[in-house]
């Protein structure tokens, strides 16, 4: 069945047709329906890699932007035209130096090295389609019991795309469900080095997006399980850590199982100030979950195990020397030859040289180095001045997690805030820009984690007797 959608070839004229038709009926419906369409689009970011690849091959390039369509009406809507409720709050973060870190990036979008128009605005969407979604996050949910409950449902949509993984495990390397997105069905997956078994992706286009969605999944799982409000705590302790394990193992991906682990030590030593989530018993779920993911990997997935540690030994990198090493090195070299300006936004992202090829555009002036770094891609596209700013704007973020821990009491609230640092920190040295499902997700729950800086926008406090407005909110005198 697979093997018959990938062969299905409609003509770019017509996807451009009726891709246009369709994007205007969604960003219609999501101006009217903010709410539904920013949820939407968290699903779609899970699904459209394997749209791409199995379903609409031949219009991949249309299918990567289903979720941003649902997001532009969204956006509108939320940031035109909000209704009296939003407009009553106020995310109480430094939206003005944001604003400006955002500005000196985007000058990058004016690089003459870019000679298309088109493709500095994809360039500008690269970096911050999914910025403002942070801003959007914390009105999303009408209350926490609404959000507790959505979020489990979301990590439970781990277990389709886990048993999908399984099935690429024991699949064909060379399999049409092996195959990545764009140009790569010849060719199958990437391999562990050793034996004849493929590198899974699941649902996603790429290994990284994999490797995102193990990440964070594992992570909200550990949210919802520090929840006394949590239900079915028993599928997600016994079933999804477990699923996730033997999906990060089957990715071979290095990046995930240490990250995971990263994630494990940070909620453990959280839980153990009992000041982290409602849950009494987590430190035992904790134990419990851990010892049957281990459990697991060892006896379901015995063989994944084998070929990541042979994939890890045969690699001869320490993980100081895939982070700090290789980022150093890069940088150093990226540096030199992007020097202040770098050679445009976008130039360096694979997604603008398939977009140039379909549109027939110019092409680049000079070409851009290539460096297996995502630091180093940064830095020769934005220069020097626009690297330093996007890595402020991304610590910002961090720190502003960090900050919503830190004054968050212990609740959903606070347990998403230290997912957003425990994630967060790891993936400064990780892909983002070139890795949209990571981009999408990263933002998102920064957001969740800044529900802690909602403040009412006009605020009221009481004077000489009576109630008068704050002048903070309405104007700068002083009430008479």
């Amino acid at each position: 069945m697979l093997s018959i959608l990938a062969a299905i070839k409609i003509p770019l004229t017509t996807l451009l047709i009726i891709g246009a038709s369709v994007a205007l009926v969604v960003i219609a419906w999501s101006y009217s329906n903010w709410r539904s369409a920013v949820k939407i689009a968290c699903v779609a970011v899970l699904v459209e890699g394997a749209i791409r690849k199995w379903i609409l091959p031949g219009g991949q390039e249309l299918v990567y932007f289903m979720k941003d369509v649902f997001l532009v009406g969204a956006y509108m809507r939320f940031y035109f035209a909000p209704d009296a409720e939003l407009r009553a709050y106020r995310v109480r973060v430094p939206g003005t130096f944001i604003f400006l870190l955002a500005i000196v990036v985007s000058f990058s979008a004016l690089n003459p090295n870019i000679g298309s128009i088109l493709l500095s605005l994809y360039g500008l969407k690269i970096y911050f389609m999914y910025v403002p979604l942070a801003f959007m996050m914390p009105y999303l949910f009408t209350n926490q019991k609404e959000m507790v409950q959505q979020l489990t449902w979301y990590v439970l949509l781990a277990i389709p795309i886990c048993m999908l993984g399984f099935l690429q495990y024991s699949s064909d390397r060379f399999s049409v469900i092996n195959t990545f997105a764009a140009g790569m069905a010849d060719t199958g997956a990437t391999g562990f080095g050793v034996g004849d078994r493929a590198r899974i992706t699941g649902t996603f286009s790429y290994l990284t997006g994999h490797t995102t969605f193990v990440i964070v999944f594992y992570t909200l799982a550990l949210v919802l399980l520090s929840l006394q409000e949590t239900r079915r705590k028993w599928i997600i302790a016994g079933i999804v850590i477990p699923f996730l394990a033997g999906n990060a193992l089957m990715g071979g991906s290095r990046a995930s199982v240490a990250t995971m682990g990263f994630v494990t030590i940070g909620f453990a030593m959280s839980a153990m100030s009992r000041r982290l989530g409602t849950s009494r018993n987590f430190i035992g779920i904790l134990l419990v979950g851990g010892a049957l993911a281990v459990s697991g990997a060892i006896y379901l997935f015995g063989d994944a195990l084998t070929h990541w540690e042979a994939r890890l030994t045969s690699s001869g990198e320490t993980i100081t020397q895939r982070t700090v090493g290789m980022t150093s090195y890069a940088v150093t070299k990226a540096l030199h030859q992007g020097g202040l300006f770098g050679f445009g936004i976008g130039t360096a992202h694979p997604a603008t040289e398939a977009i140039r090829q379909k549109l027939k555009l110019p092409a680049v002036r000079e070409k851009v180095p290539v460096f297996d770094n995502e630091m180093g891609q940064v830095l020769v596209e934005l220069g020097a001045l626009g690297f330093v700013s996007w890595y402020a704007l991304r610590v910002l973020m961090l720190w502003l997690a960090w900050q919503s821990f830190s004054l968050s009491p212990p609740g959903v609230v606070r347990s998403l805030a230290l997912a957003s640092v425990v994630i967060m920190a790891p993936y400064v040295f990780m892909s983002v820009v070139f890795n949209h499902t990571a981009n999408f997700l990263l933002f998102a729950l920064s957001g969740l984690s800044m529900v802690t800086f909602l403040e009412p926008a006009v605020q009221r406090r009481f004077a000489r007797g009576r109630l008068t407005r704050s002048p903070h909110a309405v104007s700068n005198r002083p009430p008479s």
